[in-house]
This record gives structure tokens, sequence and C-alpha cells, in this order.
């Protein structure tokens, strides 16, 4: 039977520290991208589910109790209890209790799981940065020998020669598009990775489509600048992944973009 908050609190746990990822084979720092996406993943989940009911997936992660009569109570062991106990200007030892209604313990919960998704995000993003893009040790492919500066480890990829193929150039492709998909799926709107470009998107508040724009600007890659703006609409995943992905091949052959 499918347990997503324990799942949950698992994964929670999991990235509590940030990933390592330096000179891990593709396939593995596959693995640990997917495994962040599905984190973030079930962190939307309890954003999206509001009910506080008892068993719901918001009691079972955040441990309040159900009073009756829209009355809630947070023991002080609860990850929400400090910044409700702040809020209400009382003392915040840890063990107090703290009671309030479901529109209060509600937002808390909400803006909690927001925070931690955009934390964890960063963090997680940043590790990606910090291996370039997963790309290979140019001194090692050229010189046979990898000389980091001292007391610093090699932060690229280190490949030989013959594994530059097809494949794992493919591989490399699909990890970038995968930290895309992360990024768009925890709402990381941080201005120094993306760049946003304004779409025809019908129906969408905001202006802006996530899954139809430029992304990762000086962060992922750097576009020529005379690349046409870009406008798309009206596309399932399916044609977009496909249309990001041969744009990203073409792009590449051109050498009109950087990977990372």
């Amino acid at each position: 039977m499918k347990n997503d908050p324990a799942a949950l609190l698992c994964l929670d746990h999991f990235f509590s520290s940030p990933l390592e990822l330096r000179n891990l084979l593709l396939d593995e720092i596959e693995t640990s991208l997917y495994l962040y996406l599905d984190y973030v993943y079930l962190l939307n989940q309890v954003r999206r589910d509001g009910s506080l009911a008892r068993g719901s997936a918001r009691q079972r992660l955040f441990g309040f109790q159900v009073l009756g009569g829209n009355r809630y109570m947070v023991p002080g062991s609860s990850s929400v209890h400090k910044k409700l106990a702040k809020k209400s200007g009382s003392s915040g030892k840890s063990t107090d209790e703290y009671k309030c209604d479901s529109d209060e313990l509600g937002r808390s919960i909400t803006n909690f799981i927001s925070n931690r998704t955009l934390d964890r995000t960063k963090v997680q993003n940043d590790t990606c940065r910090g291996v370039h893009g997963f790309s290979p040790c140019l001194q090692l492919l050229v010189r046979k020998k990898c000389s980091p500066p001292e007391g610093r480890p090699c932060t690229f990829q280190h490949v030989q020669p013959e594994e530059l193929t097809p494949d794992w150039y493919h591989a490399r492709l699909h990890l970038i598009l995968l930290q895309f998909q992360i990024l768009d799926l925890a709402r990381y709107d941080d201005l120094d990775v993306k760049k946003y470009v304004p779409v025809h998107s019908v129906g969408n508040a905001r202006g802006y489509s996530l899954e139809a724009k430029l992304l990762a600007w000086g962060v992922a890659l750097s576009a020529s600048s005379t690349f046409p703006e870009a406008w798309v609409a009206g596309e399932s995943r399916h044609r977009q992944h496909t249309r990001w992905s041969s744009w990203f091949e073409s792009c590449a052959r051109m050498g009109s973009i950087r990977l990372l």
C-alpha cells in the first residue's frame, strides 16, 4: 500500500544534506535527480492538499491534534510550531502547545512546505552548478592528467576519451533537461537561474509558462545574442519535451549554447 507521508519523511531526511555528485557515473546522477524530482512532487502534493482532518497527509506529517469545532492543537515538537508561536507573540518554547483555527494552521503549513521546497531546491541546484553541468575534465582528456588547484578536488567529470560517445552526450543532455524539470516543478524562480521569456499562453494568469521559457540564462546555458525570441503556446508536455530536445541538440551542434 502506498504511504506517501512516510516516503516524504524519508526523502526529507535524505535531502537534509546536499547531494554529492562529483565524479559519479551519469546513471548514478540520474538516479539522484529522479529521486529529488519525486521529493518535490510529494511536497507539492501536500502543499495542494489542504485537508486537516484526522489521518490526512498534513496531520500525519505535522502531528497536530484535531480538537473539533475548527480548533487544532500543535505540539512543540511539530515543525510549524515555532513559526506559529512566534507570530502570535507567545513564548515559543518547545514544550508549549499552540492552539489555532484551520485558516492559521493551513497557511502556516503551506508556507512551511513552500519554503522547504525552495530552500532545498536552491541547495540542490547549487550542487548541480558546482559540477559544471556534468562537463568532462579537459585536463584529463588533453593531458591525460588532472591537476586541480592545490587542496581542491576537481569538479569536472573524469571521462576517458573512448567514453565520449553519442550515448554519453545524450545522457548528459538528459540530465540537464531533468534539472530544468526539477526547477519547473519546484517553482524555483530565482533570477540567477532562469531568464523568463513572455509567451502567448492562453489561461496563464502570470503571463509566463515555465515549460515554454528559455531557461537557466547564464547558469545552464549561454544563448547566442542572435537567437530569436521564443513564442510557444498550447503544446503538450510531450511535444514541448521533443521541441526542447531538438532545440538543444541543434544549438549544441552549431555551437550557439554552452551546456552548463
